[in-house]
């Protein structure tokens, strides 16, 4: 039988081994086969751009395959087209869904930010679609600035973070493509001299703004050597709205815990809530963030805040990433569905052959 290399294989079946290798360090000297694998992988003889993935919502990945925008959902593999954008030196970086595509499959809507490559703040367009529009729709900043931090969706409505200061709360009108700025200041969140990562997040029936501060500065020692201190600080408050059941902010209060959730944040991608009750290996009334600096999008660790723990602001060892190589997160991402079967090995029940 003669033997058969790696680019004889199909393009599918390359990708099949690919995601199914264990760790980092395998999946890296897969890419060490044949240079011969770039025919293999391109349709047609043509060599393809690499999907690039841009951000995360409910499950979803937002992916730029090549220039065409989709979303995918890497355990079922399923895809939803999305409209290009009109503008190609802008890229998406940023998306935030309303609902489930295949759950409210005709009822969801997507806003995504868009910025250039050399621009360090999140957003510089805000836009949105729906399902079977043929372009993204852009929101008019002419009254606001284009500065874009953190999206999320509370009671039928999509609220942004806004500003230069990242001090500004607004609500999305998509029948007038307007924000609508509230009352509602920031300023006193905000650390100045710090690198900041601002989002806000729906926890159980509550619209929370959670900003967590990272200073790192060199502090001397009567040892030899001088080392790096890190600080972190998280903070979280209530939005409290005009009435009962009122769409416009007026107010934000502290809070001291979330009860029985706990909140994921980063610098990029959708933020959310997940009960403790529900899943074991989280921990609740705490806040999950990365020690990232956002100009630079160097990651050291993970971070575990306690929001009741008193002295949560001093000073803790990181947790460090089990990354190989130069990987730098985008976001957490929370599956639409269990990827992995937890039944207890001896309460499973085997068909019989």
């Amino acid at each position: 039988m003669r033997e058969r290399d790696w680019a004889s294989l199909e393009r599918g079946l390359l990708h099949d081994v690919f995601t199914r290798l264990p760790v980092d360090a395998d999946a890296a000297s897969f890419r060490h086969v044949p240079v011969r694998l770039d025919a293999a992988a391109a349709a047609g003889g043509e060599k393809k751009a690499p999907a690039c993935v841009r951000g995360a919502s409910l499950g979803w990945l937002a992916v730029d395959d090549g220039g065409r925008l989709l979303l995918r959902d890497p355990i079922s593999r399923a895809e939803v087209p999305l409209p290009d954008f009109d503008d190609p030196d802008l890229q998406l970086t940023d998306i935030f869904l309303s609902d489930d595509p295949l759950v409210a499959a005709g009822r969801w809507t997507a806003f995504a930010f868009f910025k250039m490559n050399d621009i360090t703040y999140t957003g510089h367009v805000l836009a949105f679609c729906r399902p079977g529009d043929a372009e993204w729709t852009r929101f008019d900043h002419q009254d606001t600035g284009p500065f874009y931090w953190g999206l999320e969706f509370f009671r039928g409505r999509a609220y942004v973070l806004i500003g230069v200061y990242r001090d500004k709360l607004a609500i999305c009108d998509v029948d007038t493509r307007r924000l609508i700025v509230s009352p509602v200041s920031l300023q006193h969140l905000i650390e100045w001299e710090w690198d900041i990562q601002e989002c806000l997040v729906e926890c159980g029936g509550d619209l929370l703004v959670v900003v967590v501060s990272h200073h790192e500065h060199t502090r001397s020692s009567y040892c030899v050597r001088r080392h790096r201190a890190r600080r972190f600080v998280v903070r979280v408050v209530k939005v409290h709205f005009a009435g009962e059941g009122g769409a416009m902010p007026v107010a934000v209060s502290n809070v001291a815990h979330t009860r029985d959730y706990a909140l994921f944040v980063a610098p990029h991608g959708h933020a959310f809530a997940l009960p403790a009750s529900g899943f074991p290996a989280v921990r609740r009334s705490c806040v999950y963030h990365f020690a990232t600096k956002i100009t630079t999008k160097s990651v050291s660790g993970m971070v575990i805040t306690d929001l009741t723990d008193r002295n949560r602001n001093h000073h803790k060892p990181l947790r460090k990433l089990p990354f190989a190589g130069q990987w730098c997160p985008l976001s957490w991402f929370s599956p639409r569905c269990p990827s992995l079967d937890t039944t207890p090995a001896r309460r499973r029940r085997w068909p019989h052959s």
